[in-house]
């Protein structure tokens, strides 16, 4: 096929425009990934992308999107490295589950379950169950040893405190190899001196280990033998609390020598908790709807108010039993349902467990007939919330498999239809069960799929009630319902708190009326009048979980759930009033409750930073030219950029590369565009081939699967992505459904960076063309015939970095501080400056990105009687949209010829390069913001200098001991050995300090080479406009 080559240049023009797009802020790639804007995730994912290192803990509050913002951050990693590949660990199969499917629906990439699958980018997911189970070759499908720096550049680690004890040390110990640390939690657990020890040693790799030398020296430690190198989980608590204390010491000394005017910098380069992110609810009103408790007090029958106090009397026993049982489950047991009581009396029975014959007592009080009360009232509550709403879904917490099966069967055999009068309908129930699906399935492409059916069936709404295990306690988005009943109601505050969270999440879209007004979050609870799960209903009422969301790392969290858990044990002796006013007075003690930071409060990502920066996100129009029309409430900000990328499917469209058409799926109604390739005219042999000029590197081969049912099926509007994103759509041809995977066309998705990275590489040769438009263009309405010289710059604040040169620089500057050790070990030791340098010059690439947003300006000058003249932005569209006329075809274009016009425009073009402002005119206004941002910054560094260097002189000190000792020992070859080590070890010592003078001056270098910036002509091209005669 014979290109136009007028179009192709209006379409490299808008690829250009994409990409400049991208450099304006770090948070462009960021919001390629499917979903919703909101302020906080903006502002933690913009204090992640801009800090000297990616190493943070998201610490967000349950529901708040911590897993949305860590996408966030791998996607613009992913942009900014191509070759970057990421490892994320999670503790358990439902964690896999919903990272799996976020990964596949809002991060454009499926993940590999295996080791290496090749050379390039890729995202491995691991889950802890994957230890004990092997793959065909016989090897685990996951070992310690495949949480390896050098494998993988970034980690991810979801609930760490859940995983088994030597996975959590595996990852402290390489965590501060890895160029790049994510650590997700809702529960950072800092008042246990271990783990917040560990999470130190996760965040401050360099200052946990200067902290743990200091601990080591001390005279207890050494009279326990602990070693600074040792697994942290080997060190005692009262150790873990002198590493957690020498670090808040030093945050405590830095406030008191900090003077006003550098108290922000100060708390940026030494707060012990700077890189902690924990976003409340509370900071950001409006984002979450509103909790209503509704408890439900049923009388207890007969049966039940007999056997719950047998079951008591037969807890004084349990010690004496050759098993050691768990009271607590044993009780909560009890309270669940009869099904769940009647196999634990059996079990007992069948060990010769009985005593004093109350499990004899016991059995037949747990036998249906006798009723159950508690089932009662939810069969009552069930139908008068689909008499009022039918479409209502409601998800009951039923915490163990016997409680879910018998619900699911009793629910559905008393409510076979709901409904109001008149308008009733069939009930279809789903039900999640513990380890459902499991046994069948080892891999990240079947497991769970009767889960995820059963899922899906109610996030859809064909099913309106979901029972569910206390698996999904955890780590399972339900934004489609906002009813929640806690059939049995845990007995500790964060098992509330999580099971409320599962619908308490942003973006909750059953939480709005028809009308989009909010609507509450209704938590109801079903209790016996007199019973222990009335008391403790009421304690967990006075400690206000069920209206607001707790401090999941409260002081008092534990000791609230212990004392419930105690005093459920012993109701008739405990003073239940006394525990409840005790509790309430926890609750306000938590509610207020920071970290225990005295530079902490001086940090400035503060609410007003992050609306300061949502509002300078929104403010940001899309670089020109646009050829769509913008409503004028979404002329700017992320939807407006989103909107923008349509006419680049239009183009390239009516140029005959694809074919790009509307689509509706028949089961949701949702509409959605397919692209496929077009076929040229048939050659040798028979052979249409392609006439795309980009055929992507992803989905079936053209060139032998043709048919539109292999087409790509995308959304490009925000607003369609759905909630939850939605997988994949349904398309009909030629009476067959299809199901085809649905993209975002956005950053970090193949469908939209093959399109524009393709498109957007430089023209072959200066275009200078002849194009005759239709009589009804769109330009005839500006002006006449005539020649236009246009041109595209972009000044990007991160070409004042050089990075090229400045990492080659400091790789030879570091290389050369090595001199001691042989030549066949520097490799070795320059890999991990190499890394680092690599790592801070994108740190600092998009640290100027944000702090000074890139100009990209694309004009048009048309020759006229009086010279040039610059044309307005109107006639600019007109001039490089083909498609701005009321008729099939496009423009045709043939090379100019006319040397005198050329060279007059060869003259304007060089008059414009001539006149370019540099960078010190355009950003003049910020410059003041960037002097202190820049000292700022600096400070930072040169204390991670400090640290580092202190580090690599601990480990000289103890080389030269080993050295000291080996002489003593008269071993020659142990000699050599310790020499050989020390020599390294002086080598990284002077490596590092070089490096980090290095790492300061590049940056303080900036400021200079960003005022003698110029522009950067990304496109010059010559329209000669002719209308046809």
């Amino acid at each position: 096929m014979n290109r136009n080559a007028y179009v192709d240049l209006c379409v490299h023009l808008q690829a250009l425009r994409r990409r400049t797009e991208e450099v304006r802020s770090p948070l462009a790639p960021a919001l390629g990934v499917a979903g919703s804007i909101y302020t906080h995730q903006l502002a933690n994912v913009l204090r992640v992308l801009t800090d000297i290192r990616v190493r943070h803990l998201l610490a967000d509050e349950v529901g708040l999107g911590k897993t949305v913002q860590a996408l966030m951050i791998l996607n613009a990693l992913r942009r900014q490295r191509r070759d970057l590949r990421a490892l994320v660990v999670v503790p358990d199969t439902a964690l896999m589950v919903q990272w799996r499917d976020e990964l596949m629906t809002r991060a454009h990439t499926t993940p590999f379950e295996t080791r290496t699958p090749g050379e390039g980018q890729y995202v491995r997911l691991a889950w802890e169950e994957q230890l004990r189970k092997r793959g065909p070759d016989g090897e685990p499908l996951l070992a310690l040893g495949d949480i390896d720096p050098a494998q993988y550049q970034v980690l991810i680690v979801d609930e760490l405190h859940r995983l088994r004890a030597d996975l959590q040390d595996r990852i402290v110990r390489a965590a501060a190899e890895f160029e790049h640390v994510l650590v997700l939690t809702a529960t950072p657990s800092f008042q246990r001196p271990e783990r917040h020890a560990q999470l130190f040693a996760l965040l401050e790799p360099e200052r946990t280990a200067r902290a743990r030398w200091e601990v080591s020296q001390m005279s207890a430690a050494a009279e326990h033998g602990l070693a600074a190198t040792d697994d942290l989980s080997m060190w005692p608590e009262w150790a873990a609390r002198e590493v957690v204390d020498a670090l808040l010491a030093r945050d405590r000394d830095a406030a008191e020598a900090a003077s006003a005017d550098n108290f922000m910098a100060t708390a940026m380069a030494l707060c012990a908790y700077r890189r902690v992110i924990r976003t409340r609810r509370a900071d950001y009103t409006g984002i979450l709807p509103r909790r209503r408790h509704l408890p439900l007090l049923v009388e207890p029958l007969g049966a039940e108010a007999d056997r719950q106090a047998l079951m008591w009397r037969y807890f004084a026993h349990l010690d004496s039993l050759t098993t050691r049982f768990d009271p607590i489950l044993l009780a909560k047991r009890v309270i669940l349902s009869p099904p769940s009581l009647e196999q634990r009396v059996d079990f007992f029975r069948r060990k010769g467990h009985e005593r004093e014959g109350i499990l004899e007592l016991v059995k037949p009080l747990v036998h249906r007939s006798n009723g159950d009360s508690r089932a009662d009232a939810l069969v009552d509550l069930l139908a008068t919330i689909w008499a009022r709403a039918p479409d209502e879904r409601v998800l009951v917490a039923a915490q163990d498999n016997l409680t879910v099966d018998y619900l699911f069967e009793l629910i559905q055999a008393r409510l076979p239809e709901v409904g109001p009068l008149g308008a009733r309908v069939p009930l279809i129930a789903s039900r999640v069960r513990q380890g459902q699906d499991t046994d069948a399935a080892d891999d990240l492409a079947a497991f769970g799929n009767e889960t995820i059916d059963n899922l899906e069936d109610f996030q859809r709404g064909a099913a309106q009630v979901l029972f569910a295990t206390e698996r999904v306690q955890v780590g399972l988005n339900l934004q489609c319902a906002r009813v929640l009943v806690l059939y049995s109601v845990p007995w500790r505050p964060a098992e509330v708190e999580q099971w409320i969270g599962r619908l308490d999440r942003i973006g909750n879209v059953a939480a709005l009326s028809e009308e989009g007004e909010a609507q509450t979050i209704d938590v109801y609870t079903i209790a016996q009048r007199g019973l222990v799960d009335e008391k403790v209903v009421t304690v967990l009422q006075r400690f206000h979980v069920f209206e607001r969301s707790v401090n999941l790392d409260g002081a008092h969290l534990g000791e609230v759930a212990q004392l419930i858990e105690d005093a459920a044990l012993r109701p008739d002796v405990v003073n239940w009033r006394d525990l409840e006013d005790r509790t309430e007075a926890m609750a306000a003690e938590d509610a207020v409750q920071e970290l225990g930071s005295a530079l902490r409060p001086h940090l400035p990502w503060d609410v007003r930073w992050a609306t300061e920066q949502r509002a300078r996100l929104a403010s940001m129009p899309p670089v020109g030219p646009v050829l769509c029309d913008l409503r004028e409430h979404a002329a700017t900000g992320p939807k407006a950029w989103d909107r923008c990328v349509e006419p680049i499917f239009k183009l390239l469209a009516k140029a005959g590369d694809y074919h790009v058409r509307w689509n509706t799926d028949p089961e949701t109604g949702a509409r959605f565009r397919t692209l496929w390739y077009r076929f040229g005219e048939r050659e040798m042999y028979g052979h249409r081939p392609v006439t795309a000029k980009v055929v992507f590197n992803f989905g079936e081969d053209p060139s032998h699967a043709r048919s539109p049912k292999h087409a790509h099926a995308f959304i490009t509007r925000r607003g369609d992505i759905g909630n939850p994103p939605r997988r994949d759509v349904a398309l009909t041809l030629e009476g067959d459904c299809v199901r085809r995977p649905l993209r975002f066309a956005n950053f970090g998705n193949a469908l939209h960076d093959e399109l524009v990275d393709n498109w957007a590489q430089p023209l072959s040769e200066p275009q200078a063309l002849e194009v005759m438009y239709f009589g009804d263009h769109a330009l005839w309405r500006y002006v006449a015939p005539g020649w236009f010289l246009l041109r595209m710059t972009l000044l990007d604040p991160a070409a004042a970095l050089a990075p090229g040169r400045v990492l080659e620089e400091t790789i030879h500057a570091v290389a050369e501080a090595a001199t001691r050790s042989p030549a066949e070990q520097l490799p070795n030791l320059m890999a991990p400056f190499t890394s680092a340098a690599t790592c801070a010059i994108e740190a600092d690439l998009r640290w100027l990105r944000a702090t000074l947003t890139a100009k990209a300006e694309t004009t048009a000058h048309m020759r006229t009687g009086q010279g040039w003249q610059a044309v307005p932005e109107d006639v600019l569209a007109a001039l490089v949209n083909p498609t701005a006329h009321d008729r099939e075809g496009l423009p045709r274009a043939s090379p100019a010829t006319d040397r005198t016009a050329l060279a007059d425009a060869g003259c304007e073009l060089a008059r414009l390069r001539s006149g370019e402002v540099a960078g010190r005119d355009v950003w003049s206004p910020c410059l003041p913001a960037l002097r202190a941002a820049l000292r700022a910054r600096a400070r930072v560094i040169v204390e991670e200098a400090r640290d580092a260097a202190d580090l690599a002189g601990r480990v000289l000190v103890r080389a030269e001991a080993a050295v000291a000792d080996a002489a003593e020992r008269g071993n020659r070859a142990q000699i050599t050995r310790a020499e050989n080590l020390r020599d390294a070890a002086l080598d990284v010592l002077r490596m590092t300090e070089v490096y980090w003078r290095s790492r300061e001056a590049w940056l303080l270098a900036t400021e200079e080479a960003l005022c003698a910036l110029r522009p950067r002509e990304l496109l010059c091209a010559i329209i000669h406009a002719r209308v046809p005669t």
